[in-house]
């Protein structure tokens, strides 16, 4: 995909007061405090995050900390993991967590032990054990990587040559978005890294886990606003941002996600949101590595459509990017879904950005990507009905002047010509979804119903294991009790 260039203006700034109640509501969404004087680089696909990453181990000189949901035994991870092992070899500490499940194949087969054998830290997020319990189910979906302390990786990419695509089959390379950081901000990324690291105390097979990141005082290195959202199952903070963002959107509100699956109540924040004149676009695959997601994703346009919120799927082999751009002025990138198991189970990690010229590039890069998209639409008379009800919504409803960048951007198409992308109607896509997951149910019932040990075995093992979980939880409560019992006060009324 060609990179955009166009030049774009940027907004006018805002007024201090509604700074300050901006600050304030992403801050305590998010649980996290911006970080002045950054230098924000945004890559694009595999072709610009792969070298820049493997650039930026090479020179590493005291440490590489790298949280990678998908380490695959292909040929770019191979060419990673052999990196990682040289540079252990000349000294730097390389320490790595992946996640068990995402990198099932390369954990089973031993890809990892050359590099546990030259020295690093590897450690498999949440590796199937007795005493794990339901939170088995959390995975680690973070991808990130830290560089003596100065410098950062944020994206949705992992360590797979599948980015890449595979022009022997006629599969396009995956569009993707991550960014390069450096300045303050890079602490953060290292605070979410020792994080993780402290959660797997007990899940490291022996391996005495050192949860300090080096720190190098990274210098100040650029004029950017940013701030690290580290989501765990325990905050869901990116949760909380998704809907704030939403809120906060008087304008503009353009999201691209891989597996769109949200909530009802962000999904009714959207239908507000355009109801309200605020121009909401959607960009989700129209083919994804997980078909079904898209199939359940088909059958939420409908309301979504209706409220006039913009949906558009990607043409190529695969768009896997997770971004927002809320009125040209804010902006995330990073690892987390609109979905449910990306809000309130996973561990996440994103970059929320607060300048205007990274989130001007990022505004430039949804526009290409919707020429590369075709949109979904209502069918004609739908359409009608639609745009006489928007119009009733609007009288009365006075709204501020489109910024100059979202005024330049929208005038590549009106609101249903379709003019630029092409069209497809939702009805078609719609009845092939509900087709599909209906025949799916209907063969899982009947599978259930000639092999039903099929749900009771694996529900009966997660009741033990959570049983298992929970009681030896408490009797290391209680050990601890034992050897640490508070202080007995004597009952003296004076004291």
């Amino acid at each position: 995909m060609p990179t955009p260039t166009a030049a774009v203006d940027l907004p006018e700034p805002l007024p201090e007061d509604t700074l300050a109640l901006a600050e304030q509501i992403v801050s305590r969404a998010s649980g996290s405090e911006a970080a002045a004087d950054n230098r924000i680089e945004v890559l694009l696909d595999s072709t610009e995050n792969f070298p820049a990453w493997q650039a930026a181990i090479a020179s590493a000189c005291h440490s590489i900390d790298i949280e990678m949901y998908i380490f695959a035994n292909n040929a770019f991870g191979r060419q990673i993991r052999d990196l990682l092992i040289e540079k252990q070899q000349q000294g730097v500490q390389v320490r790595l967590v992946y996640d068990w499940f995402g990198s099932v194949w390369a954990h089973y087969r031993g890809f990892f032990r050359p590099l546990r054998a030259a020295g690093a830290v590897v450690v498999a997020y949440n590796r199937p054990s007795l005493v794990g319990g339901i939170g088995l189910i959390s995975r680690n979906h973070r991808k990130s990587i830290v560089i003596d302390g100065h410098t950062a990786f944020v994206s949705g990419l992992c360590i797979s040559s599948a980015w890449c695509g595979d022009a022997a089959k006629g599969v396009a390379p995956w569009r993707d978005t991550g960014v390069k950081l450096t300045g303050p901000v890079v602490q953060q990324v290292s605070d979410a890294f020792a994080d993780t690291l402290q959660s797997q105390q007990n899940n490291a097979s022996h391996t005495t886990l050192n949860s300090n990141c080096h720190s190098y005082n990274p210098h100040h290195s650029g004029t950017a606003q940013a701030r690290i959202v580290a989501t765990t199952p325990d905050n869901g903070n990116m949760m909380r941002l998704d809907l704030n963002a939403v809120t906060l959107a008087q304008e503009n509100l353009w999201l691209t996600d891989a597996y769109f699956m949200p909530t009802r109540m962000y999904t009714q924040a959207l239908i507000n949101a355009a109801l309200a004149g605020v121009d909401v676009r959607l960009l989700v695959p129209r083919t994804s590595d997980i078909r079904w997601i898209g199939n359940v994703s088909r059958t939420q346009y409908r309301s979504l459509l209706e409220a006039g919120v913009r949906v558009f799927e990607w043409n190529g082999s695969m768009i896997h990017a997770k971004t927002a751009i809320v009125d040209g002025r804010w902006a995330r990138v990073g690892s987390t879904n609109l979905n449910l198991s990306s809000w309130a189970i996973n561990r996440e990690l994103d970059v929320s950005i607060e300048d205007s010229a990274t989130v001007a590039r990022l505004t430039a890069v949804f526009a290409d990507d919707l020429q590369h998209a075709t949109e979904v639409v209502l069918n004609q008379a739908q359409q009608a009905e639609l745009k006489q009800r928007r119009q009733k919504h609007k009288q009365g409803f006075k709204r501020g002047s489109t910024n100059a960048l979202a005024q330049r951007l929208l005038q590549l198409g009106h609101v249903f010509d379709g003019s630029i992308y092409g069209t497809r109607i939702v009805d078609k896509d719609e009845a092939q979804a509900y087709l599909s997951i209906g025949i799916g149910l209907l063969l899982l019932a009947a599978l259930l119903w000639f092999l039903p040990q099929l749900v009771v075995y694996p529900l009966l093992l997660l009741l033990v294991m959570s049983g298992l979980a929970t009681t030896w939880s408490a009797i290391k409560r209680l050990r601890q009790y034992r050897r640490n019992p508070p202080p007995v006060k004597e009952n003296n009324p004076l004291a």
